[in-house]
């Protein structure tokens, strides 16, 4: 397998082995908060995912599988919508789950 590095916006840095589009590591990584910017340099060149998110952190043998994607603008948008919602419904007292 080749190997990998990922570099967070925060300036944190993750080696990993690269299998097709997962990425494996021994330990679990602590991954940061901030995925507004992922870079992974590996043997296909580099890869940008803006507004990532993990797809799957699963532990297979003693080693961690992760992958990342990219969050689309509609989901994006939906997130906020909803958190919006949840905010004016605690504010006004209203119960979501009654509506």
């Amino acid at each position: 397998m080749e190997k990998a590095k990922i570099v967070f916006q925060n300036g944190m840095e993750i080696e990993a082995e690269e299998n097709g589009s997962s990425l494996i590591t021994d330990s679990r990584p602590d991954f940061p908060v901030d995925l507004s910017s992922v870079l992974v340099i590996g043997a296909c060149g580099e890869r940008i995912f803006k507004n990532a998110e993990i797809v799957e952190c699963a532990s297979v043998d003693g080693r961690y599988w992760f992958a990342f994607r990219e969050i689309s603008e509609a989901e994006r948008a939906a997130k906020q919508m909803q958190a919006n919602i949840e905010y004016i419904a605690m504010m006004t007292d209203v119960d979501l789950e009654e509506v």
